[in-house]
């Protein structure tokens, strides 16, 4: 029942653009490409209960992910974590799920955004936020900033909430059981997608 609901889920997420649509299997190359590349995630309490679910998604396809998480951290803190972070210096392809422990500023989160670009030439994908009180601006300017910039891409992950509401819990933050199993099988899907990319 469960397998199937998160088929569902990943169907319709293709159709809205939160990950890429399985058009077809990667070709030879991509998948050569993807295995010898290195992913690194940083995040806050959800990527806690993501975390596992991204690793197990990913570790076939890629060399190696490394997930750097914990409870309440904030945006600053896990950005400066990154830049000084080895195993994320070593990767092409970044994951940063922040922002829902910071107030909702779009002016803060673009300048943090900014500093993930600016730390290399490499692929880097943000989480939108879900949480109450003004974090839309915020996810709109992240969705802005992702057409403007290539090297920029945003899962949509307040938007897949907003398609299904049994994704999060009762605190309006955090997701469920099933919420954390769709919202690993997003990112992975968008960091799978970029790997493949030479």
């Amino acid at each position: 029942m469960v397998a199937a609901a998160l088929t569902t889920a990943l169907a319709l997420s293709a159709v809205l653009g939160l990950v890429p649509s399985p058009a077809g299997a990667a070709t030879a190359k991509e998948r050569r490409v993807a295995k010898h590349t290195k992913v690194y995630v940083q995040g806050d309490s959800l990527t806690v209960g993501s975390g596992p679910g991204i690793t197990r998604r990913l570790t076939p396809s890629v060399r190696r992910v490394a997930v750097d998480a914990q409870v309440s951290r904030p945006t600053s803190v896990g950005v400066a974590r990154t830049l000084s972070s080895a195993a994320a210096r070593a990767s092409r392809v970044w994951v940063i799920a922040l922002g829902t422990n910071d107030a909702p500023s779009p002016s803060y989160i673009r300048a943090q955004i900014k500093r993930t670009l600016n730390a290399g030439d490499r692929q880097v994908i943000w989480v939108t936020i879900v949480r109450p009180g003004g974090y839309a601006k915020v996810n709109r300017m992240m969705r802005q900033q992702a057409r403007k910039r290539p090297r920029l891409h945003v899962v949509d992950w307040a938007r897949a909430v907003q398609q299904n509401r049994s994704l999060i819990g009762g605190d309006g933050v955090h997701a469920t059981s099933y919420g954390y199993e769709v919202r690993a099988a997003l990112i992975a899907a968008e960091a799978r997608s970029l790997a493949q990319r030479g």
